[in-house]
């Protein structure tokens, strides 16, 4: 009885006081807000020295246009359709690429920890389709799967599945072996170690896969575009550069960027329903 109170008294002893935690939230709001505001800071004093540069002459619009000429641009766009349609088309594309390659990659990353000997005898094949540029195999996905947007789903899947297999391989290696050698003694079979232990265990290393590819199966479905497409932003931007329409084509980049943000923060609110412990626990 007097070591389970005492238990408690140092349990409590540790939380630190109501007043503490508010001061620190208070804190932590205060340096959220002032890191938003420097970056609202930044983003306006750039785009209005950029249109003071091209209004002044010091910048020439031919070859950077300018903020007014891309936002006109981008209303006119928008107004018919055509932007709309291109990033719609693009995310669908970036998106199934990314949801395919980050569920393929992490089962066989996962999925080597089961055997030791299959991971090694598999290394080298996972570093040498790792090390080749997806623009290479791009003309090769283009003949196999053809024109449409399957070519453009196939090489945003081959963009992001190499990473996401390698680290929910080290996310599973990761795992304490105590722990496993613990439940194994137990009478804890492989399956559900693997099930309650490894998958849990390697969450954050998945997640943190999943960030990564988001830009790089958005860089795949691009490259796509590039090579072979009627629509999508990187047509749109492909053929902007031909008739060097560069405020179309930075009208295009600045669509990229912000489709990329869009998806990042869809997969900010995945890791927060799955990782919201962890979280919760920094």
């Amino acid at each position: 009885m007097h070591e389970a109170v005492m238990s408690d008294n140092v349990f409590t002893a540790q939380q630190p006081p109501a007043s503490t935690r508010k001061r620190q939230q208070r804190a932590e709001s205060v340096q959220s807000f002032a890191v938003r505001a420097v970056q609202i800071v930044i983003a306006v004093g750039f785009f209005a020295l950029w249109e003071w540069g091209a209004r002044s002459g010091a910048i020439s619009t031919f070859l950077f246009s300018s903020p007014s000429e891309v936002w006109a641009l981008a209303l006119a766009r928008i107004k018919d359709g055509t932007l709309i349609y291109g990033a719609y088309v693009t995310g669908m594309e970036t998106l199934a690429g990314f949801v395919v390659g980050s569920l393929l990659g992490t089962a066989l990353g996962l999925g080597l920890w089961y055997s030791r000997f299959l991971a090694r005898v598999m290394s080298v094949f996972v570093l040498a389709l790792g090390s080749i540029p997806v623009l290479a195999l791009g003309p090769l996905v283009i003949i196999w799967f053809g024109t449409g947007i399957e070519s453009k789903i196939a090489l945003a899947t081959m963009s992001c599945v190499i990473v996401a297999l390698l680290q929910a391989y080290e996310g599973a290696q990761q795992v304490d072996k105590d722990l496993t050698r613990l439940l194994t003694s137990f009478g804890a079979t492989k399956r559900q170690i693997f099930t309650k232990v490894v998958i849990p265990s390697s969450s954050s290393w998945v997640v943190a896969a999943a960030k990564l590819n988001v830009g790089f199966s958005l860089i795949g479905a691009v490259i796509g575009e590039y090579i072979s497409s009627q629509h999508g932003l990187g047509n749109l931007i492909l053929i902007a550069g031909a008739n060097y329409n560069i405020s179309l084509v930075l009208l295009g980049v600045f669509s990229l960027m912000i489709l990329a943000f869009a998806l990042s923060s869809f997969v900010g609110v995945v890791e927060r329903k799955l990782l919201g412990w962890k979280l919760a626990g920094r």
